[in-house]
């Protein structure tokens, strides 16, 4: 495996894990108090350092240890997080306590000043991302998450998806998002929140992109949809730790801006 000599010279000695946890197409070697997280130089990855660097005496991420970008690869390397995934089973065979701590989570990034957040995501942003990809040729139908987005009684196609998302385009409630607020990318203890990783999608952005995402996490997690323990699921106990009703057509509008994203 080729490392850059500017990151080698920070790797501990001894073995290390593959992180195998997650969606995500980087390359994730998990040492004993540090990670290296390897993946393709692109706004993600950029904004993932970005972000780090800035979030770093705001909330609780990794620290960064050493960061370089070689033959269109970046290389970061981190501390560890401590405590476990919200994925881990612990977490999932208790969904009260689950709630109250993605809620917790949530109202640590809305407490966030953003007035110097380096980073926007708000939706006129993410449109012109989108509008690239549609004519670029990367956004398919082919990428769908669900089943129902297209077809018969879904949309004919991501263009006509995108037609409708700017056409019933929500007021937004700018807030600091994580923007892939998923149990694994969320720590915690028995006492609490520890951090956030796999920022790279962070920004200012609604409040409501990590609501549901998060729910649907929640909710992908609970009831055996990635595989593992079935388990009944109640989506009312996160908005009850929010102390918020559901938005539902907020939910549903992020929900397919997602198939784009």
């Amino acid at each position: 495996m080729m490392i850059p000599e500017s990151i080698r010279i920070h790797l501990p000695d001894g073995n290390f894990l593959l992180d195998s946890v997650g969606c995500s197409a980087a390359q994730v070697l998990m040492f004993p108090d540090c990670v290296l997280k390897i993946q393709n130089d692109c706004n993600v990855s950029g904004n993932e350092y970005d972000m780090m660097s800035w979030l770093q005496d705001r909330l609780p991420v990794p620290r960064i240890i050493a960061a370089d970008h070689v033959d269109g690869v970046r290389y970061l390397l981190m501390s560890r997080m401590q405590g476990r995934y919200l994925c881990d089973e612990t977490f999932l065979d208790d969904q009260p306590r689950l709630a109250e701590l993605l809620a917790e989570g949530l109202r640590r990034l809305w407490a966030v000043d953003v007035s110097e957040c380096p980073t926007i995501r708000t939706l006129d942003q993410k449109f012109k991302e989108i509008e690239a990809g549609l004519r670029g040729g990367w956004i398919t139908a082919k990428q769908a998450a669900q089943p129902d987005t297209y077809g018969p009684n879904g949309f004919k196609s991501p263009a006509q998806l995108f037609d409708w998302l700017i056409r019933n385009k929500p007021a937004e409630e700018l807030v600091l998002s994580h923007g892939d607020y998923c149990l694994p990318n969320i720590f915690a203890d028995a006492n609490g929140l520890t951090g956030f990783i796999d920022i790279g999608l962070s920004g200012v952005a609604d409040k409501w992109i990590d609501i549901e995402k998060g729910l649907w996490s929640m909710w992908a997690n609970t009831t055996g949809f990635f595989g593992g323990k079935q388990r009944p699921f109640d989506r009312r106990l996160l908005f009850d730790a929010l102390g918020i009703q559901p938005d539902e057509d907020r939910i549903r509008y992020y929900g397919l801006l997602d198939e784009l994203c």
